[in-house]
């Protein structure tokens, strides 16, 4: 245990924020604390460091990994929807899902102020207390999970994981199954829609590889999006779904210039320079050579 003074209250052993409530009486309760398990969640923010600026960092890290886990939940349920040829449940899912990432974007802005003299101590409290390994949401299993399913097939960032052999085991699995992509494409199969074997029946642990006449069949949809209504509705929320996780890869990209700079983190490599090529990895990749190819 660090002997370094820290101004936090302690319940059982453990930091909480400064004048932070304690879990409360468990029969004092409204129906919306008890349904929210709101009196245990204002107990989970226990900062490291005596840096003003580490409360704000843990809530928004601790609420993008929530949003992490819905993203994953609305995927896979668009995957079950996507096999039962429910077309319209599906996109309406993804719908959801699109917007559940423009939310978890935002939080960014509320951590947009933080510069390496707001960041250095609460790395530094990380270290002393969990050691001095990396620390990134790049080390959550729940955003590697929602990675794979948007068709990361990248093993490098599971090195992060091999303290929790059980995640690590269970992402491993998910490597080996259908992306959500994947699941759209065997929809457009089973509706008429030419996609070759080869993209059907391929090693789902292998990078997809573009298609030309997968490009063909989304440069159909998009040339004539009245025809192809529900199909065009789908491509264009797949296409929201993209940009906004695109979005979030390059909003952790700045953060990190802003908090961290060049210097090596990532797998012993600079940051920046590990992270900048992840912003070419987009998803869902027809969908955007097919829009070069519209009249």
């Amino acid at each position: 245990m660090s002997s370094v003074q820290r101004p936090h209250d302690t319940h059982n052993g453990k930091r909480m924020l400064l004048n932070h409530p304690g879990p409360g009486d468990p029969d004092e309760q409204t129906p919306y604390s008890s349904y929210l398990r709101s009196e245990v969640l204002h107990t989970l923010q226990m900062p490291l460091s005596d840096s003003a600026a580490e409360p704000a960092f843990m809530v928004n890290a601790q609420v993008m990994e929530l949003y992490f886990g819905l993203i994953v939940h609305e995927m896979r349920t668009a995957q079950g929807e996507l096999r039962s040829q429910r077309l319209d449940r599906a996109t309406a899912t993804l719908r959801r899902t699109a917007a559940h990432f423009r939310a978890l974007n935002g939080n960014w802005l509320s951590l947009s102020w933080m510069t390496p003299v707001d960041f250095g101590p609460i790395q530094r409290g990380i270290a002393e207390v969990h050691g001095r390994r990396q620390f990134s949401a790049l080390q959550s299993w729940m955003f590697r999970w929602m990675a794979i399913l948007l068709g990361s097939r990248s093993t490098d960032g599971l090195v992060s994981l091999e303290g929790t052999p059980t995640r690590l085991r269970e992402l491993r699995e998910a490597l080996g199954h259908p992306t959500l992509y994947d699941d759209v494409l065997g929809l457009l199969a089973q509706n008429g829609y030419l996609i070759p074997v080869a993209c059907l029946q391929r090693d789902f642990a292998a990078p997809y590889a573009p298609h030309p006449a997968v490009g063909e069949v989304w440069r159909m949809v998009y040339q004539d999006p009245a025809e192809y209504e529900e199909f065009f509705a789908l491509g264009e929320t797949l296409a929201d779904i993209a940009e906004e996780f695109t979005t979030w890869k390059y909003r952790h990209l700045m953060s990190v210039r802003r908090t961290f700079g060049n210097r090596d983190g990532y797998f012993g490599e600079p940051t920046v320079a590990w992270l900048s090529p992840t912003l070419d990895e987009i998803p869902f990749p027809e969908l955007w050579t097919a829009r070069a190819a519209v009249e």
